[in-house]
């Protein structure tokens, strides 16, 4: 029980931090955000400010004990000369001098450590101000420090100085460095935070936890790139079963769904298979492509049928070049069996889309097309419907009630829970239901805490036994061909099957 709390604890780790770097360019956007905002901030709230000082030696009329009493007469002094040169008399008569309503500077007196020195500075708004307000301070004191004084005798040590530079500069580099990593920190805590609050399945046993449903096979998470230099290049691979560049695991279980799916055929004489998700993106096509080519290295006659009539990518996903006029067109009033075509070497058989229908509801809910689905059951072993996504659609739903059963795929951390469970339950009403959910790009699950996959699932595979009468070749074609580089990946990935 411990371990098993354990691990999930390390499952919600993991899926907060993908949640996180998936969006790290939300991250980067606020981070710069907020490092603007705080310098412009800082520089409208910066006022610099200048100091101008001098030096006094305090020693009292005819004195010549020494700078250690001088010393003393100097603390004592402190407070009095303090009053004297921040007395309004004294700043009036420096205002009056220079011309000014007020005084604008600040005036500080303080006693150099162990000494009989005196510094008194004045600071202002710019250098030029404080300059001249300590210089008339020290043709004016006198005047009104002669009755305050006494027997002290202040001399001139050190000339004002002229201000170059302002007290503290402004660090605008430095404020612009603390926005940013206050922008990231913050970003991080808040999408961590919405993360792990999501309703969304995080792990394979939320699946039984949260949905309606049961785990039909989980597909663990992979990289999109080869390596390094594919990245960089923004090379993707394709995520088929036939490529070498796939993980072994990921083709152990595709061909364990595939051994379910054949034993559910047996049981219920059940050929069409729906393939959908509640949302987009969620990796329908990878499970509904891979299904089709597991069946057909079984020899099995397979049709897969491109579902969502409002995109055209099940062709190009699986590196096959469509012959003009194969699949569905803007002539979808074509004979549909003339628009399927053989993929090469193998008893799979392709029914793309070329281009986006509008209409595409009404079609799949025509008795042509149900005449059509029903003239297949009879020639093909399997017929899978690579469909759209149900939320917001309602050709998902049309699609069901032709089908015989259906796979909900399922992304890890990704959608609504209420989303997936009112797919689920539409796609409960037809046919004998819905088979169960493929759970997939898991990223932690498979990758961390499994340590095996199922073997033995069957090799015989059977390349180009079964040729399907009309549809071999699709008219006055007869070969269509991959490029130089997918035909030698196909042949590889054969030998390796054949010797395995």
């Amino acid at each position: 029980m411990e371990k098993e709390i354990q691990k999930k604890q390390i499952e919600d780790m993991y899926n907060v931090v993908r949640d996180v770097l998936k969006n790290w360019w939300v991250i980067l956007f606020i981070a710069i955000s907020v490092s603007l905002l705080t310098y412009i901030g800082a520089a409208w709230m910066y006022h610099p400010t200048y100091t101008s000082s001098t030096t006094f030696v305090v020693s009292a009329k005819g004195s010549s004990t020494g700078a250690y009493a001088n010393q003393s007469q100097t603390e004592k002094l402190t407070d009095t000369f303090q009053s004297v040169m921040n007395s309004q008399i004294l700043k009036k008569k420096v205002s009056e001098s220079l011309k000014m309503d007020t005084f604008p500077g600040t005036v500080k007196i303080a006693v150099v450590p162990e000494t009989n020195l005196l510094t008194v500075s004045v600071t202002s708004g710019s250098p030029e101000t404080s300059f001249k307000l300590l210089k008339s301070m020290l043709e004016h004191y006198q005047d009104v420090s002669k009755n305050v004084l006494g027997e002290v005798v202040m001399e001139v040590f050190e000339e004002p100085n002229f201000p170059s530079a302002a007290d503290v500069a402004f660090q605008g580099s430095d404020v612009m460095k603390k926005g940013f990593l206050a922008g990231v920190g913050l970003m991080i805590v808040l999408l961590a935070l919405i993360s792990y609050q999501k309703d969304n399945v995080k792990s394979e046993e939320e699946v039984t936890e949260k949905l309606d449903t049961t785990v039909f096979g989980t597909l663990n998470h992979e990289p999109l790139y080869r390596n390094l230099r594919a990245r960089l290049k923004r090379q993707k691979k394709k995520i088929l079963i036939t490529e070498p560049a796939v993980s072994f695991g990921f083709v152990e279980t595709i061909k364990k769904m595939r051994t379910k799916l054949l034993y559910n055929r047996s049981r219920h004489h059940d050929k069409v298979l729906l393939v959908t998700s509640a949302m987009r993106k969620e990796g329908k096509t990878i499970v509904a492509a891979n299904l089709a080519l597991a069946m057909a290295q079984r020899g099995k006659k397979v049709l897969l049928i491109e579902g969502d009539m409002r995109k055209s990518s099940l062709a190009s996903f699986l590196n096959v070049e469509v012959p003009d006029g194969a699949g569905f067109s803007e002539r979808i009033s074509h004979d549909l069996e003339s628009l399927i075509f053989q993929v090469p070497d193998r008893s799979l058989y392709l029914l793309p889309n070329n281009v986006a229908h509008k209409r595409s509801t009404e079609f799949l809910g025509s008795q042509r097309f149900a005449e059509f689905l029903n003239h297949m059951r009879e020639e093909m072993d399997f017929i899978i419907i690579d469909g759209p996504a149900a939320k917001g659609r309602a050709d998902a739903e049309v699609l069901a009630r032709r089908a015989d059963f259906s796979l909900l795929v399922v992304k890890q951390n990704y959608t609504k829970v209420p989303y997936i469970n009112d797919t689920i339950d539409m796609l409960d009403r037809y046919g004998y239901g819905l088979a169960g959910c493929v759970f997939n790009d898991v990223l932690v699950s498979g990758a961390v805490f499994s340590s095996g996959y199922g073997y033995g699932y069957g090799y015989g595979y059977g390349y180009g036994k079964y040729r399907y009468g009309k549809y071999h070749g699709y008219g006055k074609y007869h070969s269509y061909y991959y490029n130089r580089a997918d035909e030698e990946q196909e042949n590889v990935s054969r030998k390796k099957e054949e010797t395995r």
